[in-house]
């Protein structure tokens, strides 16, 4: 719903001063205009409404607090209540200056999230709810609350839609906290304001720094600017946060794939359609475990993308490997057309990596390295979903690598090898998970399993938290990649016509883009700005675009150019620039943004359309 005036929400646990600090706050920014709108007020102005609104309201201040009605029904109540009190009484308020509401729908949202129910059902539930224009989120220890509100708390605020025997200061401490630390979660994913509250604060104190907040945010909206929601990824809903508590639960170690890593390592399998998988502590370990396992070392030589992030060919310079890298071609990856000149008689393999999403012409590139000789390795960590020509990208090569940082399928911190021949598989284990699983996993007549117990003296395992989270996401991959897809649909039809952005997607009758962010190509020749200048506009008006800055050409970096593993680090190379036109030309006019893909995030996307739209209309030729 759209109002003339801002909508604003001080939200906050039971007992946190919502309604005193909002009242507080309207009364010291009534030179604005503010008007406080208590969350509880009837309509004023449609007199069937506010007969109605009276017996719902009696019926919703005392239901929540009887144990015979499930939740489902006092949720439904509060949606009831929520949407006809944003109609018919937020709104009109609205048309006539700020209005300022002490709480709103999140704070339940917060505990049925903590009850079981999943982002989708509470957004479906809360469809029709009006959302608010920003949102603060008074963050108080719920232990000032108890000591605030004990003596006048409902047992519905004490924890009674929880799982207590008994309802209490310990019951309303956990109950609480369970739903401040789910509001932290939305506020983090919306890009709603924190307050923290001090416990030996004043009130009035407290009041003054709210109102300045709220200031800020009138002043945001006066100059056009609204608030944006932050990107945050994985989307942090109620399955998710089972699976972490199950598996603090179950163990916070494995030591074999017997457990939680083994279900994630086979739904990764599943999930590219690879013969196995191992998983690592990080995408850098993966490709570590790839160099090793592929018998890389001193006197090998590895063609790599001059252009990438410096971590697929990192490893194989930790391993004293030579570096050739290859220009790049109009999506940044690796160009096929280069090999031929860049092979020796040293090149032993070939690694690629899928940038931004977009995948290589694997079609290519697959038959240069059958033609020469050479191994095929694959950086996947940007492309979880793409394709080429019909096949998963990470199935073209001997091994691919995949990160699961903040990834499309992310498990927080973390990699996964995926490969076609049991010997690398097991010396990829021989590199990272020692002992256990070496044993039960390496058959004793293998020429390098008298190393099961030592391993290759690393260990780089994922965690089991790591492991728990990427197995939730794998079961909604599904749900990511539609989600995503219509982001990046989104995009594409708004930037259909436009001079100065177009979106940097591979050409579908080829292969599927990835998913990791949305890569846009700057046109300077059309515009009357630098990129930089465009991007600084994008960002100031609040939305995140960028200009990626540790993705570049790695070439002159002085790790590959060192002439020895042994060799001390005192005194780093320096060398010329390399020349690498295709991979420059594509640095200098590529900007990138994330996908999101989450229930929630359509403001988000809508923003950066309109301000991208906006935007090119103010610079172009």
């Amino acid at each position: 719903m759209k109002h003339e005036y801002p909508f604003i929400v001080i939200e906050g646990g039971d007992g946190a001063g919502k309604t005193t600090l909002a009242r507080a706050v309207a009364a010291a920014l009534k030179d604005r205009g503010v008007t406080y709108v208590d969350r509880r007020q009837v309509s004023t102005t449609a007199p069937y409404a506010t007969r109605l609104m009276e017996h719902l309201s009696q019926m919703l201040w005392h239901c929540g607090d009887s144990p015979d009605l499930p939740d489902t029904f006092w949720a439904h109540l509060q949606a009831a209540w929520f949407i006809a009190h944003g109609e018919h009484v937020v709104s009109p308020a609205a048309q006539s200056g700020p209005v300022i509401v002490d709480g709103w729908y999140y704070k339940l949202t917060s505990k049925l999230l903590g009850q079981g129910w999943s982002s989708t059902e509470i957004d479906q539930h809360f469809s029709r709810v009006p959302e608010p224009d920003h949102v603060i989120v008074l963050r108080v220890d719920p232990e000032q609350s108890w000591d605030r509100a004990s003596n006048r708390l409902r047992p519905s605020e004490l924890g009674m839609h929880g799982e207590f025997a008994e309802l209490g200061k310990v019951s309303f401490l956990a109950y609480q906290q369970a739903g401040l630390d789910a509001l932290t979660i939305m506020a983090g994913q919306r890009g709603w304001t924190i307050l923290d509250v001090p416990g030996d604060e004043r009130s009035e104190d407290t009041a003054r720094r709210l109102a300045a907040e709220v200031e800020k945010l009138l002043d945001q909206s006066d100059s056009g600017h609204p608030q944006v929601p932050a990107y945050s990824w994985p989307h942090v809903d109620a399955s998710l946060r089972t699976a972490v508590d199950r598996q603090v639960r179950r163990s916070l170690s494995d030591r074999d794939a017997r457990g939680v890593t083994g279900e994630f390592e086979t739904a990764f399998t599943q999930f590219v359609g690879a013969p196995w998988a191992v998983s690592f502590s990080s995408g850098t370990a993966a490709l570590h475990a790839m160099c090793v396992a592929a018998g890389l070392g001193p006197g090998d030589e590895v063609i790599a993308p001059a252009y990438t992030f410096f971590a697929t060919a990192s490893p194989f310079a930790y391993e004293g490997v030579n570096l050739v890298f290859a220009d790049a071609d109009a999506l940044g990856n690796l160009d096929p057309a280069s090999l031929p000149g860049l092979v020796t008689p040293r090149t032993k393999a070939v690694i690629v990596t899928h940038m931004w999403g977009n995948p290589c012409d694997m079609t290519a590139v697959a038959a240069q390295c059958a033609k020469l000789g050479l191994m095929l390795l694959e950086d996947c960590s940007h492309a979880h979903f793409a394709s080429w020509r019909g096949q998963r990208v990470g199935t073209f090569g001997d091994m691919a690598a995949f990160s699961t940082n903040q990834k499309a399928v992310t498990t927080g911190t973390g990699g996964v090898l995926v490969g076609r021949t049991d010997r690398h598989r097991e010396l990829a284990l021989l590199h990272g998970h020692y002992n256990k699983r070496c044993f039960q996993e390496i058959p004793g007549s293998r020429p390098y399993a008298p190393y099961a117990l030592t391993g290759m003296g690393l260990s780089s395992r994922i965690s089991t938290i790591g492991a728990a989270i990427g197995l939730d996401q794998l079961g909604k991959a599904d749900r990511i990649e539609t989600r995503r897809r219509a982001v990046m649909d989104a995009y594409t039809h708004a930037l259909a016509g436009n001079p100065v952005v177009s979106p940097v997607i591979v050409d579908p009758d080829l292969g599927r883009h990835g998913l990791y962010v949305m890569g846009l190509r700057f046109h300077p020749e059309a515009a009357t700005v630098t990129v930089g200048d465009f991007v600084d506009r994008l960002t100031a008006a609040g939305t995140d675009f960028d200009l990626p800055g540790s993705t570049t050409v790695i070439a002159d970096e002085p790790l590959f150019h060192r002439t020895s593993r042994d060799e001390g680090w005192d005194t780093p190379h320096t060398t010329g620039p390399g020349v690498f036109p295709g991979a420059q030309a594509f640095i200098d006019n590529f900007i990138k943004t994330p996908l999101w893909g989450y229930p929630g995030d359509e403001t988000a996307v809508e923003e950066h359309l309109a301000t991208l739209r906006d935007v090119s209309l103010q610079v172009s030729r």
